[in-house]
């Protein structure tokens, strides 16, 4: 008895300790509870969020069904860019974004928005580097063709599997203002319509050597967008009078980016990319641990530069809309093979 009584101050203080613990995890699940639903991870948060989401976009559903399984897919696409960006904080050197691919799977995505398919090993090859030989000037560490009026504005592949033909167009619509003064907005549907020789095949994948193919043999030139718009499906080859001629094309040395930097310095060049992780790029310079290099998806390069914090980038123009990335462009970091980057690059000859 007297060891009870002696201890009882113990026994009190330790009663004390456990209830002040209960009611202190108490208040941090209150908390916590709070701050997830606030952050939009809650069931009617998020739901709030999705139909925020749906009337920005203008997005609608067949039914309820289908209304459930997209709710699902935005859900985890929305926690995904918010884990990213909370990492921003520590170093990260882009962001992400809730666009308007938010509904969407990575392999719908993937499916309906890339495109790109390599030259098989036995493809035809064209010879020579006709940069080889070149030193970046001074006022060459930095270029942007966009302010030098050689890039037309950011357009849309929309859901077809079309990148190829929209980064040899660009690279020729660069190539011809270079030489001409004069920018003009190519046909990607002629090329995919009547572009199908070698491994292309419309909305379903295709490669810049074979477009540039086309036009240099078969068809004697690219006509215009006005004359040859883009109805995003694959029709049939239309006979349209070519405006611009294209004598030849090249490639630049595989996973050379010095070589790269040197093309781009003389003109937009098409290259192909890993883009497996670019579906909610927002801004910034995405970084190489982002991505592999499993090419999948082809852009134009019509720039380079050095971020303020001093990582040097290129500029690549895409073509998923304006809406998308930095207006329709990205800042993939330079110089560590970035997506593979410097894997596959051509551009067109006058």
């Amino acid at each position: 008895m007297a060891s009870y009584i002696a201890n009882k101050p113990l026994i009190t203080a330790a009663l004390t300790l456990l209830a002040v613990l209960a009611i202190a995890n108490c208040i941090c699940s209150a908390v916590a509870a709070r701050d997830l639903s606030s952050s939009g991870y809650g069931e009617e948060a998020m739901t709030a969020r999705h139909e925020k989401w749906m009337a920005e976009h203008g997005r609608t559903y067949k039914d309820e069904a289908e209304k459930a399984r997209r709710f699902q897919v935005f859900r985890a696409n929305a926690a995904l860019v918010d884990r990213s960006n909370a990492a921003a904080g520590g170093g990260k050197k882009y962001q992400l974004a809730i666009n308007r691919f938010a509904d969407m799977t990575h392999d719908e995505f993937m499916a309906r928005y890339t495109g790109f398919k390599p030259v098989p090993a036995t493809g035809k090859k064209m010879p020579g580097f006709k940069y080889e030989n070149v030193t970046l000037s001074d006022d060459q560490q930095a270029v942007d063709w966009r302010r030098k009026g050689a890039v037309t504005d950011v357009k849309n592949q929309e859901q077809c599997g079309c990148c190829w033909a929209f980064s040899a167009v660009a690279a020729i619509e660069g190539m011809h203002q270079i030489k001409t003064g004069e920018l003009a907005s190519l046909s990607e549907q002629q090329l995919l319509d009547c572009s199908t020789n070698g491994n292309n095949n419309g909305c379903g994948g295709g490669t810049m050597e074979y477009a540039f193919q086309y036009v240099i043999g078969s068809n004697g030139g690219i006509a215009t967008e006005a004359a040859y718009p883009y109805t995003a499906t694959q029709g049939m080859c239309q006979n349209v009078q070519p405006s611009v001629a294209v004598s030849s094309y090249q490639q630049v040395p595989r996973d050379d980016e010095d070589a790269l930097a040197a093309a781009v310095a003389g003109q937009p060049v098409s290259v192909a990319v890993d883009s497996s992780n670019f579906q909610f790029y927002r801004g910034g310079v995405m970084t190489a641990d982002s991505c592999g290099t499993n090419l999948n998806h082809a852009v134009t390069a019509v720039g380079y530069g050095t971020a303020e914090d001093g990582t040097q980038y290129w500029l690549l123009k895409n073509q998923w809309g304006n809406t998308w990335g930095e207006e329709g462009y990205m800042r993939l970091q330079r110089g560590v093979g970035a997506c593979g980057v410097a894997k596959d690059a051509s551009y067109s000859i006058a």
